[in-house]
């Protein structure tokens, strides 16, 4: 299938001989690292096998814009995208990446553009790493801060972003510009345009990001910058599906120490991060996130890891639940915002509320079944 989506592309140029061999040997290359994962997988031999779409996809493209009459050089971001070892999620050496961009990139740019990948880099070994979930606009925000850049532009397959997800909201309406706090907060609670990893570089440079529709380039889009004019104290709604609640119940949690240390010793050795937590005399509530930005999208809750809290305390679970976040300004100095949130939400049963440790959110657990309904309740009261 892979090589048909190819070849297909390929015999629609003017002149395919010039790349046709090069896409032969990505081809082959693929070919020889699926037998080797088929005989046995590592995190190392995946990165080297997913980095061929990108390679692939932009060596086309590149062909295509030339055939266009666009004057455009290829370029191998694995030259100056240093990253650690840390193969599937690998984090980027800023400091390495701005040197060897100012080497080896920033002096094609003054000359030709250049098409280059997005999502791959490689560790100091040469060897091939991903970024993980996001990794492609990641990159451009931290190429774009490495070439000191005056925007980054992300193409998407919607003109920006909404107050909510026009799928679950027909009538959502796009938020012409959005500070970068407010975006993260979006991002980090599910709403899909923009990944959070991506406006880390724009935020330490102050570098506005620009959303636009790729199918449709004129419709306009969303800037996130660094301040807004007058910001709402209502932004937006965004919903996270599959969340997972964990309580954990102790009497040892009464007046004594430490209880939270052993249970976050536990989630570490297990490499889990906590998502939102609520806490009682004798009880602890705990969010685990499936589907986010920090979440591998494996599952979270081993058999070893409930026998160990088990030892420590009575242990309950419940999935199939939603997160949603209200995002806004100055949530937690507001009058009256939970009697006009929490009046929509009677009809619902709300499993965990967590307010007041950021003015930009309120979030709270419902059943999954729930939450479209909640998502257009809370959007019909406070935005329509």
């Amino acid at each position: 299938a892979i090589r048909k989506i190819q070849f297909d592309i390929l015999d629609r140029l003017r002149h395919p001989n010039v790349i046709r061999e090069e896409i032969e040997r990505l081809l082959e290359n693929i070919t020889i690292l699926a037998e080797a994962a088929s005989l046995a997988t590592s995190a190392a031999l995946t990165d080297e096998l997913v980095s061929h779409g990108e390679l692939m996809s932009t060596l086309l493209f590149v062909e295509i814009l030339r055939e266009r009459d666009v004057q455009a050089h290829w370029f191998d971001v694995r030259k100056v995208m240093r990253t650690s070892d840390r193969f599937g999620r690998a984090e980027p050496d800023v400091a390495a990446l701005a040197e060897l961009a100012a080497q080896q990139l920033l002096p094609r740019l003054s000359e030709t553009l250049v098409i280059t990948q997005g999502f791959i880099g490689s560790e100091s070994k040469g060897r091939t790493t991903t970024l993980g979930r996001g990794g492609s606009d990641y990159t451009a925000a931290l190429l774009a801060e490495a070439l000191h850049a005056a925007r980054v532009d992300i193409w998407t397959d919607v003109p920006g972003i909404y107050t909510t997800d026009p799928r679950v909201v027909p009538v959502a309406q796009r938020i012409d510009e959005i500070d970068f706090e407010e975006a993260a907060e979006m991002a980090t609670f599910g709403a899909k345009v923009l990944h959070p990893a991506t406006l880390l570089p724009a935020v330490r440079s102050d570098i506005p990001v620009f959303v636009g529709s790729s199918k449709d380039p004129q419709a306009g889009g969303t800037l996130v910058c660094n301040k807004t004019q007058n910001p709402p104290l209502f932004r937006a709604l965004a919903l996270r599906r599959n969340q997972t609640l964990l309580t954990l119940h102790s009497l040892n949690m009464l007046h004594s120490r430490g209880f939270l240390a052993e249970v976050f010793g536990i989630l570490a050795r297990h490499n889990i991060s906590v998502d939102l937590i609520t806490t009682s005399e004798v009880s602890v509530a705990l969010t685990l996130d499936t589907t986010g930005s920090t979440s591998t999208g494996d599952t979270l809750l081993t058999q070893s890891l409930l026998m160990e809290l088990s030892a420590l305390c009575r242990v309950e679970v419940e999935e199939g639940l939603a997160l949603v976040a209200l995002i806004g300004n100055n949530l937690s100095k507001a009058c009256g915002v939970g009697k006009e949130v929490f009046g929509v939400l009677e009809p619902f049963n709300i499993r965990m509320i967590c307010y007041g440790a950021s003015s930009h959110n309120l979030c709270f657990l419902v059943p999954g079944d729930d939450a479209e309904k909640v998502v257009q309740k809370l959007h019909q009261n406070l935005f329509e």
